[in-house]
C-alpha cells in the first residue's frame, strides 16, 4: 500500500533561505583575486597507472609543481588504488585532485598514530591553500583499533590544514579519526564520510551540505570531535541537509575541546544516534562552554525530548548565521572540468523564499512503489500515476524499480507534484516507439507531463522509433519525454531517440547531469531552461542539430541555456538552427566536439532571422569551440552580458529547485 513517508530526508523544511544555501547562494562578493588570476591559466597534468599518463603516481605528479604555484594545476587521476602517502606542500596552491564519477581513484595508505603521530597518520595531507578535490576516495586501511588501548590506532585518511578548500563528491574511508578537518575555510558537498569514533575532528570551519555521515561502530560512536578552544576562534562545523547511517550508539558530537561548535540543521538522523545527541566527554563543566546546535532535522535519531540540557534547538534567526558564511566566496572551478557549480558561486543569488505551494507540499509526502516484478503498489508506472488526484496538493514520490517498462505514461495538467525516482545503480526505462505519423510530434511523446512541479531522478526516457529515413519530410519525429508544465526538474536522466528527443516544450525547467541523444533538432521547444552538466550526444550520420529553440516573439521569456555542459558524437552538428523567428540559446563553459561545424548556428535559410536571432556562446572549449568562422550573428559574449545566464535566477530557481530525491 501506498502510505506517507515518515523518514523523508528532504521534506518541505525548505524555507526561506535556508533552500538556496543547497545550491551555493553566496552573499554577493568578488571571488578572491588570486585564485581569479589561477583559474585563467590552468593545466592539467594525468596519472595513469598503465603509463598512458604523464606519471604513475600522484606523489610524482604533485613533486612536477612549482613551489609558490600561481596556476590551477588539475592532477587527473586515473582508476585504480594508489597505494601511496602524500603530501601536498603548503608552498604548492591551487592543486586539485580531479578522479572520474564511474570509476573513482582510490588514495590510500595504512599509517597509524602509533607510527607517525595521528596528524601525520594521514594518507593524504593537505597543507596548501585554494585545493580542491573532486570524485576521489580517500582511505586510510588500517585496521579498526581493537579497544585495548586508548591511544595508536588513530589512522587518519585525510588532513586539509590548508585554507579555502572545497570537496565534491568525494569518500572518506576509515575507522578512528577518518578526516581531520584541521583548519582553514573548507566546503564539503555530496560527499561520504565514514568512522567509529570522531571520524570528523579539527579545528576547520567548515560546511558539510548534502553529505552522509556513516557509523560502522559496534558500540560507542561518535560524529565529530570539534577543536574549537577559545570564544574568539572562529572555527566551527555546519551540517546542512546530511544524512547520518550505520550503526552503534552514535553522538552527534562530543567536547574533545572545552568550546566545541557544531550545529545539525535539515538532516536526517537514523536510529543510531543517541537519544542526548551530544556527549561532554565527561568533563560537566564543558556543557556550560560548547555550542552544540540543532535546527528542523528529522528521522528516528532526531527528536529532542531526551535531548543533553545544553543542546541549543536553534530559532529561524539563529540558524541563518550558520547556513550562510559570507567567506565562501573562494570556490571556483577551473574550466572543462567543472566539478562543483561555478555558476553559482561566481555570481551568487540573494536567497529567495520558497514556493509557498511547493513548501506545503513538501510537508505531506507520499512514496508509491512501482516494481515489475510484483512487488510494489503496482506494476506499471501508468497505474501508478492514475492514483494522483486532479488538484492535488501533495508530493507523490513513484519510486520505479528497474526494468524496462513499455508504456505511454501521462501525467496530467492537474496532476501537480509528482516525482519520479529510479536507482542510481540501475535505472528503470520507460520506452514505447510512437512517432509524429501516428500521434503528431507532440503526442509522440513516450512520456507527457503536463503537470507543475514535476521532478525525475535516474529515470531514462526512451522513443525506440527507428531512425527518420530522410525520405519522409515530417511524420518520423519521435519524441522520448515532452515537457509542458512548470517548474520542473531532471537529475542524472538519460534522454534517448533520434529526432526531436527532447520536447522542452514550455516553463521553467532544470535539467543537471543528464545525457540526452538524437540527429536533429534533439532539444526543441519553447521552455525557458537551465542545462547544468548535461552530455548532448550527437548520433547524426551527416547534417546534425541540437537546438530547435521556439521562441517568437521578443514578448516570449524562453530560452536555452547550456552551462558546463560536453558536446559529442558525430555528424556536422549545429548547436541550434532557427526553427523559429527569435530562438534564444546560450552555451557556456562547454566543451564542443570536433564534430561542432564551424559555423555554429544555422538561420535555416531564413536570412531575415539573423537579426532577431540570439545564439550566444562564453568561454567554451574544444575542438569545436572556436569562434573565428562562426555564424555573422553568432554572439560572442562579454562576462558582463553572460552573467544573467549563469546561474539558476534565469529560470527563478531559487524558488523552487529542491536536491534530488533519493529511491
Amino acid at each position: 500500500m501506498a502510505g506517507k513517508m515518515s523518514n523523508i530526508i528532504f521534506p518541505a523544511t525548505f524555507l526561506m533561505a535556508t533552500l538556496f544555501v543547497l545550491l551555493f547562494p553566496l552573499v554577493p562578493a568578488a571571488l578572491d583575486p588570486l585564485l581569479e588570476a589561477a583559474e585563467k591559466n590552468w593545466r592539467v597534468i594525468k596519472v595513469r597507472q598503465n603509463g598512458r599518463g604523464e606519471f604513475t603516481t600522484v606523489r610524482d605528479a604533485l613533486n612536477s609543481v612549482p613551489l609558490w604555484n600561481t596556476r590551477r594545476t588539475i592532477i587527473w587521476i586515473g582508476k585504480g588504488t594508489y597505494y601511496e602517502k602524500i603530501k601536498v606542500d603548503r608552498r604548492k596552491p591551487f592543486v586539485m585532485f580531479y578522479g572520474s564519477k564511474n570509476n573513482y581513484p582510490i588514495l590510500t595508505y595504512n599509517a597509524r598514530a602509533a607510527q607517525y603521530g595521528t596528524f601525520n597518520s594521514a594518507s593524504v595531507i593537505i597543507e596548501s591553500d585554494y585545493f580542491m578535490a573532486a570524485n576521489i576516495i580517500f582511505e586510510n586501511s588500517s585496521p579498526e583499533p581493537d579497544g585495548t588501548s586508548l591511544e595508536g590506532g588513530q589512522a587518519v585518511a585525510l588532513r586539509i590544514s590548508g585554507d579555502k578548500a572545497s570537496f565534491d563528491n568525494c569518500r572518506f574511508i576509515g575507522y578512528q579519526d577518518t578526516l581531520c578537518d584541521d583548519k582553514g575555510y573548507h566546503l564539503f558537498k555530496n560527499c561520504y564520510i565514514e568512522g567509529t569514533i570522531d571520524f570528523i575532528f579539527g579545528d576547520g570551519r567548515s560546511l558539510y551540505l548534502n553529505t552522509e555521515l556513516h557509523s560502522k561502530a559496534k558500540g560507542l560512536s561518535a560524529i565529530t570531535a570539534q577543536a574549537r578552544d577559545a570564544p574568539n576562534d572562529e572555527s566551527g562545523f555546519t551540517f546542512l541537509y546530511c544524512n547520518i547511517t550505520g550503526t552503534g550508539n552514535t553522538y552527534l558530537g562530543r567536547a574533545w575541546k572545552e568550546r566545541a561548535r557544531v550545529v545539525f540543521a535539515y538532516s536526517y538522523m537514523g536510529r543510531a544516534v543517541n537519544p542526548e545527541g551530544w556527549s561532554d566527554h565527561g568533563y560537566g563543566n564543558r556543557g556550560q562552554t560548547v555550542f552544540y546546535g540543532e535546527y528542523k532535522c528529522s528521522g528516528p535519531g532526531s527528536t529532542t525530548n531526551n535531548r543533553a540540557k545544553y543542546t541549543r534547538i536553534l530559532s529561524d534567526e539563529e540558524i541563518f548565521h550558520y547556513m550562510m558564511d559570507q567567506k565562501m566566496a573562494y570556490i571556483s572551478i577551473p574550466a572543462i572540468f567543472l566539478t562543483t557549480t561555478l555558476l553559482v558561486l561566481l555570481f551568487p543569488l540573494v536567497p529567495a523564499a520558497l514556493d509557498a505551494n511547493l513548501q506545503a507540499a513538501e510537508e505531506d509526502v507520499i512514496k508509491i512503489r512501482v516494481r515489475k516484478d510484483g512487488s510494489g503498489d503496482f506494476k506499471t508506472i501508468s497505474d501508478a500515476v492514475k492514483t494522483v488526484p486532479r488538484k492535488n496538493t501533495k508530493r507523490h514520490i513513484i519510486s520505479i524499480g528497474s526494468g524496462t517498462y513499455k508504456e505511454k505514461v501521462k501525467v496530467e495538467y492537474l496532476q501537480h507534484f509528482v516525482t519520479f525516482v529510479g536507482s542510481a545503480g540501475n535505472p528503470p526505462v520507460i520506452s514505447y516507439d510512437d512517432t509524429s505519423k501516428k500521434s503528431g510530434t507532440f503526442n509522440s511523446a513516450t512520456v507527457i507531463v503536463e503537470s507543475d512541479y514535476f521532478v525525475a531522478s535516474n529515470i531514462i526516457f526512451e522513443n525506440t522509433a527507428p531512425e527518420p529515413s530522410g525520405k519522409e519530410k515530417m511524420g518520423e519525429q519521435a519524441v522520448a519525454m515532452r515537457i509542458s508544465g512548470n517548474k520542473a526538474a531532471f537529475y542524472d536522466c538519460k534522454f534517448k531517440g533520434f529526432q526531436d528527443t527532447l520536447c522542452d516544450d514550455k516553463g521553467n525547467h532544470y535539467f543537471k547531469n543528464c545525457y540526452i541523444e538524437g540527429t536533429i533538432d534533439f532539444v526543441f521547444g519553447n521552455g525557458l531552461t537551465f542545462y547544468e552538466r548535461c552530455e548532448l550526444h550527437s548520433l547524426a550520420k551527416g547534417l546534425g542539430a541540437i537546438t530547435a529553440n521556439a521562441r517568437d516573439s521578443s514578448n516570449e521569456n524562453s530560452g536555452f541555456v547550456f552551462v558546463h555542459c560536453k558536446i559529442t558524437g558525430t555528424g556536422d552538428i549545429y548547436l541550434g538552427r532557427a526553427w523559429k523567428s527569435r530562438p534564444k540559446v546560450v552555451f557556456a563553459y562547454t566543451e564542443m566536439a570536433g564534430g561542432v561545424n564551424s559555423e555554429g548556428w544555422s538561420d535555416k535559410g531564413y536570412s531575415n532571422r539573423d537579426k532577431t536571432i540570439f545564439y550566444g556562446e562564453y568561454e567554451c572549449v574544444g575542438p569545436g569551440a572556436s569562434t573565428t568562422k562562426r555564424a555573422k550573428y553568432a554572439k560572442i559574449l562579454t562576462a558582463d552580458q553572460v552573467k544573467p545566464f549563469l546561474h539558476l535566477s534565469y529560470v527563478g530557481g531559487e524558488t523552487w529547485i529542491l536536491p534530488p530525491p533519493k529511491a
